[in-house]
């Protein structure tokens, strides 16, 4: 081999060794892992440890993932030890959101949990990964009038990254779910700016209200997308929203008479019987004669699940619970409404069946739920990834002087 030919086979491995190079990561406030899972799944990327408090969650973690004996852990954010760490190239958080939901108190950095973005900013110091990736939601951005958002900005800054964010949802990347959650990117060398978002399309299909009401008693068609996962919060539909499962085709229709009710009819499986779960409307509007009679569109109360219980107030012809004490009307409808199940809470945050299988063999459902409410969607960091992986080859390459 000559001297020239020997020079550029050299040249050529050093750059199939500068492009294989895999991007190492620390998962910090790591859930079931949801970054970890969309980093797995675009390629190229390392873990070299995570912290996650809850136990629940960590244990289905390590039951999700594949866990090098190597790999650091620390249950406590406040107390990991960056001495002790191996060097990493990107650091992974989505960072409590409670101190900023508007569902919440919105305390923000009055709130324990707030303050743990600062925990974020101690190891970047101390660190200096190359890139930064956070999640949060929405309502970071105008939480005390943009000042908490513009602290954690400012913070960041000061360590010297560039930073670059945006508000994703879940809908535009192939899942059924709407969830716009806020990604902010930041990046230590400048040639970075402007290279990661926007990501992602916007033809995801829209959030189709069939009954309103409060959060958690409203009732959504299940050819649109899924209302947004939560971890804890009050109401039988109000971790997964309810849907109406169409068993028969058609409008509804009015009846004079309610159906009889089967054995069958407090059972949680769907029926192989389209009309055996026909509901009775309830009517509230009393008069001096007693209750007055039912139409189409009426409010009702439901019951779900066969209980008798009136759990809240919802619209729109669909009724479920009969009452013996009192006299009612009836709107007839081929459909029956339920919540999501553990697995289709998992499947719309993007993960696979093989790791949801997993998942569900040692965990509850209560926790199932809390776990896919809290976790970030797979299929939106699978996207930030990606572009994450082209920046960082392409910085690579420029180092090792490659030329076109």
């Amino acid at each position: 081999m000559s001297g020239t030919t020997s020079s550029v086979f050299c040249w050529l491995c050093k750059m199939m060794e500068v492009t294989k190079k895999l991007i190492r990561y620390f998962d910090m406030f790591a859930g079931i892992g949801g970054f970890r899972a969309g980093l797995d799944r675009a390629g190229g990327f390392q873990c070299i440890g995570h912290c996650e408090i809850d136990k629940y969650a960590d244990a289905s973690y390590r039951a999700i993932h594949d866990i090098r004996e190597e790999e650091v852990y620390y249950p406590d954010a406040t107390k990991t030890d960056p001495g002790a760490m191996p060097d990493f190239d990107l650091r992974c958080a989505g960072f409590p959101c409670q101190p900023y939901s508007l569902s919440g108190k919105r305390r923000g950095f009055e709130d324990a949990r707030g303050t743990l973005f600062f925990e974020i900013a101690r190891l970047a110091e101390a660190k200096r990964p190359a890139f930064l990736c956070l999640e949060n939601v929405p309502g970071l951005l105008s939480h005390d009038q943009g000042r908490t958002f513009h602290a954690i900005l400012t913070t960041l800054h000061e360590l010297g990254y560039g930073l670059e964010w945006a508000v994703c949802n879940s809908a535009n990347f192939h899942v059924a779910q709407s969830r716009r959650r806020v990604f902010v990117v930041g990046y230590l060398d400048p040639r970075c700016a402007g290279k990661v978002f926007p990501v992602g399309g916007n033809d995801g299909k829209a959030l189709i209200q069939l009954i309103g009401g409060p959060q958690g008693y409203r009732v959504y068609d299940p050819s649109g997308v899924a209302c947004t996962q939560t971890s804890c919060s009050g109401g039988t539909g109000a971790k997964t929203g309810l849907y109406l499962v169409d068993l028969c085709a058609g409008r509804p229709q009015p009846s004079g008479i309610a159906r009889c009710l089967t054995a069958r009819y407090g059972q949680t499986t769907l029926s192989t019987h389209p009309r055996e779960r026909s509901g009775v409307l309830l009517i509230k509007e009393a008069t001096k004669c007693g209750y007055k009679e039912a139409h189409p569109g009426d409010s009702v109360d439901l019951g779900y699940y066969g209980s008798n219980t009136r759990r809240g107030r919802v619209g729109r012809d669909i009724a479920h619970t009969l009452e013996t004490s009192s006299i009612q009307g009836i709107v007839e409808r081929g459909g029956r409404i339920r919540r999501l199940m553990p697995r289709e809470c998992l499947r719309l945050q993007g993960f696979a069946e093989d790791q949801i299988d997993r998942l569900l063999a040692i965990t509850s459902d209560a926790q199932a739920y809390k776990q896919a409410g809290n976790s970030v969607t797979v299929n939106v960091i699978e996207a930030i990834g990606r572009r994450i992986r082209a920046v960082h080859k392409e910085l690579r390459k420029e180092e090792a002087g490659w030329s076109a």
